[in-house]
């Protein structure tokens, strides 16, 4: 029977109708042998351990391209977004911290001995009292930083900056003349020296938020915004270049304005953030100084060695030296730049201050026993603020702005797609190379197998378990430090390369270690059980008779 197009069969069933089930049934075939040849080549073996003493493992090619830790991956991911508890801000600062004591490389000390810290605390005030009962009182007066700057000016330094804000009128004495020495100092110099002030938090319609005058294109207030994770470049908020980078512009462009106008970075980004990295050891210059400085070893390899052991709680051929206050080992506790003591400033000789103050940068700070003004650092023990802005500045000085090629160590750097940045981009690679290494890992661990031969005594039997037991606690040991090589090899390549900061380890060391552990017994009991059937096995052929 001929059907015309429009009609319907006999049985009342267009044939475009009936032709729809059997081509879903095609697609649905289709894509099952899709999924199967998908299948096979990704459980397709791509090497196989043959040599391997305990078993043979498998290597498959979902293994390296991470189908295996995809689970893993995901969930560290969606954890990292929602960080709960903010515990990626947290194991970022470890991170920090751990990089920055142990393995980080040596930082150059080429600018060091160019940066000069004036420190005031309890003693300084009494000196100054010995020269002015007026100027020994707390809060220091007014006039304690005009006696510090009639000093310090004589010497024609590069600039300087006054860690203290200066922000409300207080009945000390000293204001006139304080007031008097910035609004004159560049009339009696040939080059004026940029002073930088600490600013406050401005208002609507607010221009500044000191209470002196500051005269000049050289004077300017700035940013002292702290964060323990990186030092802002720039206080959009405020629009206010930070104390560091008032200082360097301050420096390299002495006699030229240093405003707000702009960011100290080459490619105009406000918001660009910079990872200071500390030096291994402190100022060399500043003799016996208020902080004593300790001997840290100078093989990277010793560091790295010397943290894991001290994590264990070991101390080993000094490796890991121990510490009164149970800190770590490898946070130096003198400051890096050298130090003069505010109260004998008035008190030195000539050819002291001229070899510390003379075409330096000056950075005036202050540590009390009322307002000590600590800040915790990755590198050392807390230091006075002043330290932080002095060593961001030493950053700049060393690495460049970002000008010609030559780059400090980024926080965050340009947006790569949407939210994504080149950091959060190598943590995510990062992520994904330890996981593929720990699911290697996890499957060499699974294939490792005990048999014993047929017949088999006891003695032997006891001494190829003992073997295979030691051979099971190196090779977890042996995949670990694998996995940790490669997490530390990743930073060190995004550091020294890309010159951005270090990768969270912690946390990637936390995903990879909390998958190990959910795994690790399971596949410890399978490992026992088939050793104890294997043993059972062998004990009844044997003793079949022949």
């Amino acid at each position: 029977m001929t059907v015309v197009q429009g009609e319907t069969s006999d049985s009342g069933i267009s044939p475009e109708t009936a032709e729809r089930p059997a081509q879903r049934a095609r697609l649905l075939r289709g894509s099952l042998r899709a999924r199967r040849r998908l299948k096979r080549a990704f459980t397709r073996p791509v090497f196989t351990l043959r040599w391997y003493p305990y078993g043979t493992p498998v290597i498959r090619w979902a293994d390296l391209a991470g189908l295996t830790a995809l689970p893993a991956i995901l969930l560290t991911l969606l954890v990292a977004l929602l960080d709960p508890f903010d515990l990626t801000e947290k194991t970022q600062l470890e991170s920090d911290a751990f990089f920055y004591q142990i393995i980080r490389p040596d930082y150059p000390d080429t600018q060091r001995d160019n940066i000069t810290v004036i420190l005031m605390t309890d003693d300084d005030l009494a000196a100054f009292a010995e020269e002015s009962p007026e100027m020994g009182i707390w809060p220091p007066p007014y006039s304690v930083y005009a006696r510090m700057l009639e000093v310090i000016l004589d010497f024609q330094p590069k600039a300087v900056f006054i860690d203290v804000g200066f922000l409300t009128r207080r009945n000390a004495p000293g204001y006139d003349r304080l007031q008097t020495v910035l609004a004159d100092y560049d009339s009696y110099h040939d080059t004026p020296v940029p002073i930088f002030l600490s600013g406050g938090e401005k208002a609507e319609g607010q221009d500044k938020t000191v209470i002196f005058d500051l005269p000049g294109p050289s004077a300017g207030e700035v940013s002292v915004t702290y964060n323990p994770a990186y030092y802002p470049l720039y206080d959009s908020r405020n629009g206010r270049l930070s104390a560091a980078c008032a200082l360097f512009r301050g420096g390299v462009a002495a006699g030229q304005p240093v405003s707000a106008a702009g960011p100290c970075i080459a490619n105009d980004d406000p918001n660009q953030r910079m990872s200071i990295v500390w030096p291994p050891r402190g100022g060399s210059t500043q003799g016996a100084g208020i902080f004593a400085c300790r001997d840290l070893p100078d093989s990277r390899a010793l560091r790295i060695a010397g943290a894991f052991l001290g994590m264990a709680g070991l101390d080993f051929a000094g490796i890991a030296p121990r510490t009164e206050n149970g800190g770590s080992p490898y946070r130096q506790i003198c400051p890096p730049h050298v130090t003069l003591a505010a109260g004998d400033l008035h008190k030195q000789g000539g050819d002291v201050l001229e070899r510390h103050l003379e075409d330096k940068y000056i950075l005036i700070g202050s540590s009390f026993a009322m307002a000590d003004d600590l800040v915790a650092l990755p590198a050392h023990r807390p230091l006075p603020g002043v330290f932080w802005h002095a060593m961001a500045l030493d950053n700049l000085l060393v690495y460049g702005d970002g000008d010609g090629g030559s780059r400090y160590v980024r926080h965050d750097s340009g947006t790569l797609f949407g939210p994504v940045t080149s950091s959060l981009a190598t943590n995510i690679v990062a992520l994904i190379i330890v996981q593929i290494l720990t699911s290697i890992f996890l499957r060499t661990l699974d294939a490792t197998r005990l048999s014993f031969p047929a017949g088999a005594g006891a003695w032997r039997i006891l001494v190829r378990t003992g073997g295979w037991l030691i051979f099971v606690v190196l090779a977890i040991l042996a995949g670990l430090t694998a996995i940790w090589a490669a997490k530390i090899g990743i930073a060190l390549f995004a550091f020294e390369q890309l010159k951005l900061a270090p990768i969270n380890l912690w946390g990637i060391f936390t995903a990879s270690a909390a998958r190990t552990i959910i795994h690790l017994p399971k596949s410890l009991a399978a490992m026992g059980g088939l050793v104890l059937l294997r043993y059972l096995a062998r004990r009844g052929s044997s003793r079949l008779p022949a």
